[in-house]
Order: C-alpha cells, then sequence, then structure tokens
C-alpha cells in the first residue's frame, strides 16, 4: 500500500490564505519552558504598535534579547550606526557579530557567497543610558524595538525622473552629519524577530506541557466531554511515544565500493534536528561522553564545520549579552531530562534518532547529515536553523563545484513557527535560504505542523507561496496507518503532500531510561529462573513505558512523514545509471542536481 501522495496541482496564487484559525499554537508554551529560553509570546491584543499600523499581528513566539539582522546591513556602519541610533531613543542598543565574506566560497559561487552574506545574524538587544549619565531602568523586548525601527524608517521619496531633492530639515540633518536618512523602510523590513520554532511530534505527559503541537492526555486543550484530538494516539502514562519490540534485522546496506559502481554515491539527507545518539541501525556507538561512527562507511555522518558555525552563533550572542540562549554545543540529542530530579524524558528525546530510522527503513543505501539545531525540549531558535541552514548550502555549492561525496541532496526540517504577518509584508530570512537550497538543486521537504488547523506553519506555509525557483519546497501533512488523514494533522492549501505520519515505528536510542517504573512488578516463579550467562531481568513485570534500551518505538507526528517523503526521494535517486542516466548521483554543478531532483520528484508522482 502506498504510503504517501502528492495533492493535485492547483494555483497557488489563488490559493486560500493561512485559515480562519486564530489558534495560538507554539503561543500555548508554558511560562517556565518560555523563561528557560529567554522568550516571549506575542499577544496581538497589547502588542506595541505604531500610530495608525493597519497591519493585523497575530500570535507568534520569540526571543525576547535578540533581533535578527541581515548580514550586509551589519557590514555597513553607517546604517547600523543609524539602527542604534533609532534604538537609543528607547534607551536599547543593537551588538551584532563581525561580519566576513566567505573567500573560498566566492571562488566558487559568488551567487551563493552574496546569499549566505545577507543572511540574517543574532544581533542582541542590550540596554543603554538615553543621555549621559542617566540610569533609567529599560524593558528588553524585541518585539518593541523593531516596531520602534519600523516607526522611524522613512522610504526615499521618488518622482518621475528620480529622487526628489530632500526637504529643508533632512538636508539639515544631513548637514549635521545625521545618517539617520540612510535607515530607510527596505532596510528595516529586512530585520525581524528571531521566532522560537517547535520541534513537529505530538507529545504528551503527565508531568510537562508539550511543545510539539496538540498534546496528549488530560492537557490536550479539549474543554468538551468524550475523547480529545489526540486519545487515539496516546498511550501508557498519557505519552505519544512508546516502547515496541521489532523482530528484524537492520536493512541490508550494500557495500561502499558497490554503491559507487551503481549510482555514483550515496544520497544524503540533511536531517536538521536534536542530533542523534546511539543506535546499532545508524552505526553509532558512545565514545568520549559522545557518540561515534562504528565504521569509516556509517549510515549517520556529522560535519564538524556546520556544528562548529551553531556553537559559535550561541556563544557570540551570550557573550554579547544574551544570557538566556542555550548553547547548541555539539551534534549529540542531550539532555535526555531538563528535569533531572523528575527524570522524565524531554519532549523531543529521540527525535532525531527516530527520524533517522524512517530514512534507514526506506533508503538504507542513503546516509543521514545530522546536524543539531533542536533542543532536546523541541525549541529551535531561527538563529541556529538559519545558520545550519546556510552552512548546508555552503557546503552543497563547495560540493557541486568539486569532487561530489559532501553534495546533499535531499533536507527534511520536522519543525516550524507561526509568524505574525504575512510574509509578503516583511522579508522573512527563513524562505531566502530555502529558497538558495532550491536553486542548488537540494529538496527541502517540511512537516505541516500538528495543530489542527489551516494556519501556515512555516518553513512548510512557504509552499503556499509563488515558487521562486524550478524546484518546488514539499510540505507534507500526516496519514494514519490506513492512509486517511491523521486528525492531529494542519491542513490547508499551502500543504503539497501527505505521508504516512501516525503510530510510525522506528529507532530509538538504546540508552534513554526516564524515570516511570512498571505499574506492577514482582518476582518470576522459582520454576523459571534465568540459565546460567544470560544476563536479561529476572522480574516480572508489567510495560515500562519509558525504557528504550530495546531500541524501537512507536510515535505520531508530521514530524515523521516529511522524512518518510525525503527518505522516499533519496530512494528514487538509487537509480541504475542505464536505466536512469539523468539521476546520476556523480554529476557534479546545480543544474545536474535540480534536473535530478526533479525527476525524482516526478517519478513519485509530483503534478509538476
Amino acid at each position: 500500500m502506498q504510503d504517501f501522495y502528492f495533492e493535485p496541482r492547483r494555483n497557488v496564487r489563488n490559493a486560500r490564505g493561512d485559515g480562519a484559525d486564530t489558534a495560538a499554537g507554539p503561543a500555548g508554551l508554558p511560562a517556565a519552558v518560555l523563561q528557560r529560553h529567554g522568550a516571549l509570546v506575542l499577544d496581538p491584543d497589547d502588542a506595541a504598535v505604531i500610530p495608525g499600523e493597519r497591519e493585523v499581528f497575530r500570535s507568534t513566539v520569540y526571543r525576547a534579547r535578540t533581533l535578527l539582522v541581515p548580514g550586509d546591513v551589519i557590514h555597513d556602519t553607517n546604517t547600523f550606526r543609524s539602527v542604534n541610533r533609532v534604538l537609543g531613543r528607547i534607551g536599547l542598543k543593537l551588538t551584532a557579530p563581525r561580519v566576513q565574506d566567505d573567500v573560498e566560497l566566492r571562488r566558487v559561487s559568488e551567487r551563493v557567497a552574496d546569499a549566505l552574506l545577507e543572511l540574517p545574524r543574532v544581533a542582541v538587544l542590550e540596554a543603554v543610558a538615553r543621555r549621559p549619565g542617566e540610569r533609567q531602568p529599560e524593558v528588553i523586548d524585541a518585539w518593541v524595538a523593531l516596531q520602534t525601527l519600523r516607526a522611524a524608517a522613512t522610504a526615499e521619496p521618488t518622482g518621475p525622473t528620480g529622487p526628489k531633492e530632500p526637504t529643508k530639515r533632512a538636508a539639515a540633518e544631513r548637514d549635521r552629519g545625521s545618517t539617520e536618512h540612510k535607515l530607510d523602510q527596505e532596510t528595516v523590513n529586512r530585520i525581524s524577530l528571531e521566532h522560537v520554532l517547535i520541534g513537529s511530534a505530538i507529545y504528551g505527559s503527565p508531568a510537562h506541557h508539550g511543545p510539539g503541537g496538540l498534546t496528549a492526555g488530560p492537557d490536550d486543550g479539549n474543554s468538551g466531554t468524550g475523547p480529545g484530538i489526540t486519545d487515539s494516539y496516546v498511550f501508557t502514562g498519557g505519552d505519544t511515544r512508546i516502547p515496541v519490540a521489532v523482530c528484524l534485522d537492520a536493512p541490508e546496506r550494500l557495500p561502499l565500493g558497490k554503491c559507487e559502481d551503481r549510482y555514483g554515491r550515496r544520497p544524503v539527507v540533511a536531517v536538521l534536528d536534536t542530533g542523534v545518539r546511539a543506535h546499532p541501525w545508524l552505526d553509532l556507538k558512545p565514545q568520549g561522553g559522545g557518540y561515534a561512527p562504528t565504521h569509516t562507511d556509517g549510515f549517520v555522518e556529522f560535519d564538524k564545520t556546520i556544528q562548529d558555525a551553531i556553537r559559535e552563533t550561541g556563544r557570540v550572542a551570550v557573550n554579547h549579552g544574551d544570557r538566556a540562549r542555550q548553547v547548541i554545543e555539539n551534534a549529540w540529542d542531550r539532555p535526555v531530562t531538563a528535569d533531572p530530579l523528575v527524570g522524565e524524558l524531554d519532549s523531543d528525546t529521540g527525535h532525531s534518532t527516530f527520524i533517522s530510522g524512517i530514512v534507514r527503513q526506506v533508503a538504507p543505501d542513503a546516509r543521514v547529515l545530522a546536524v543539531r539545531v533542536i533542543h532536546s525540549d523541541g525549541l529551535v531558535y531561527e538563529g541556529d536553523l538559519l545558520c545550519g541552514l546556510g552552512q548546508v548550502a555552503r557546503r552543497v555549492a563547495l560540493a557541486e563545484a568539486g569532487p561530489m561525496a559532501r553534495m546533499v541532496d535531499v533536507v527534511s526540517l520536522s519543525l516550524g513557527y507561526f509568524s505574525e504577518t504575512e510574509p509578503k509584508k516583511y522579508t522573512l530570512a527563513l524562505h531566502g535560504v530555502i529558497d538558495a537550497l532550491l536553486g542548488l538543486g537540494v529538496a527541502v521537504v517540511a512537516a505541516a505542523g500538528n495543530y489542527a488547523i489551516s494556519r501556515r506553519f512555516y518553513p512548510a506555509g512557504f509552499a503556499g507561496l509563488p515558487p521562486q525557483t524550478a524546484l518546488p519546497l514539499v510540505s507534507v501533512g500526516a496519514l494514519n496507518p490506513n492512509r486517511s488523514k491523521a486528525i492531529f494533522s494542519d491542513g490547508g492549501g499551502w500543504i503539497n503532500a501527505w505521508a504516512c505520519g501516525a503510530i510510525m515505528i522506528s529507532t530509538f536510542p538504546v540508552d534513554i531510561q526516564g524515570s516511570r517504573s512498571p505499574e506492577i512488578r514482582t518476582q518470576a516463579h522459582p520454576d523459571n529462573k534465568l540459565p546460567a550467562g544470560v544476563s536479561l531481568p529476572r522480574n516480572r513485570e508489567s510495560l515500562d513505558p519509558d525504557d528504550y534500551h530495546g531500541g524501537f518505538a512507536a510515535w505520531s507526528g508530521t514530524s515523521f512523514s516529511a522524512p518518510l517523503l525525503a527518505a522516499r526521494m533519496a530512494r528514487k535517486l538509487l537509480q541504475e545509471k542505464a536505466a536512469a542516466p539523468e539521476l546520476w548521483l556523480d554529476d557534479p554543478g546545480y543544474e545536474a542536481a535540480q534536473r535530478r531532483a526533479l525527476a525524482a520528484l516526478t517519478s513519485l508522482g509530483w503534478p509538476g
């Protein structure tokens, strides 16, 4: 039975917008989680607005002390000084990292180098005196700072034959050395909030309120009687994950040499997620406080350059005063719990390991590039995600200009956020970097979200916009095992594909055990002692709901629909050269990559 399908082709210009849904979505995150990550919820009813502003804003979650500022704006000293002159009126100042051109990348691709130079960086807000010697407390709120910049920005007036002469006031300011006239509307529209994204697995637990969409159990938001939206996906203890036993060997994988002879190389699926942990199907083992491949041709690989860049993004922000920022230090999925005194597993612990296992089941001859951007409690900083995607684009551009061994073919994203405004109004940096990847011939597949609403969940929501490249963004909703649409999945005209995502079975870290215990534990019958040399538990007990030493779990969410379709694409790329020369994986260049990706999509049934 087919486990995915594409929606018929539709005119995206006539597609319905976000829908009438006004659900808060991630705005329902508990205060403790928001505080842990220095985040605030934008409430449209009491948000700071510009007098006369007609824009209708909607709820979103953002980091309080940071803004995302394009690299070229930071690099332009006069413009960045103008930004801080405006912010100084409300007692704030932005500190940004140094921006340097990528000389190595520029040698092979001016286009990609320019795009990544413009990629926004995390700039940190701090309080400053409005006047010399003044000490006045200031509230640091990125939304207020952004609205202040928007209010101050004025577009350069133009006439029928070019720029108009400046007014007397503008000329006087220029003569006094003022540079505020450079802070135009276009520049400010490229400065944005640093949104907080969340992972897209359904989660529910007696001890935590999960951020991954609809929660299970008593806190699922259902005020009426009867079964809730996620009740049918809930297991023991109100959790949507459960240990299962799998009686299968790891899917057979061709040796590297034979794979290269047949296909040119292994296709690579980049999974930007929680990072991974040990599992034999993923060829990973514990080593030195972290994890390492069991052999040189392991199923999961890491990229130190990418991970170091993400770590540096966080460390620089912390050094500049973003004290609540939790730095992604490495590629490993940890900690297991944010509350060690309670010991409940974090909502997204094992998320990337589970996703990688789906790819292993569908396309065992492929490889997963694991990039950690999601914290184990399911939250993602937009700055970290932008950095990770930008570094993937850099890796691809360098690979396409030389040996293709480091090429990435598909990016799988099981995360998202709700924007405070339509993307047409302000430039969304995430859309830009995804377009850059698509332009390089990298397929991007994104989860549609688990809120059972039609409000666009980004980045999957970008699929509802007119395409900027020949290669489309694929947004994926979830199907039940019987192939009906899962009740938790988002829906709407911006979703263009559906794949199984409910009660999926996949790999889970073998070194994970939470604090819950079996409801019943007793001694075994004396006639059923274990034979000598068998090192297994001796007790009789009911199911331990968070003991994953067996290495497999059942879980639900559009988080798992997206990588299933990404894996299907990778599998299509594994075609014999004689049968499908357009899919030959060693052909260099972004045009060849685009041909491969489009051919794979078309072969899967993409309507074109």
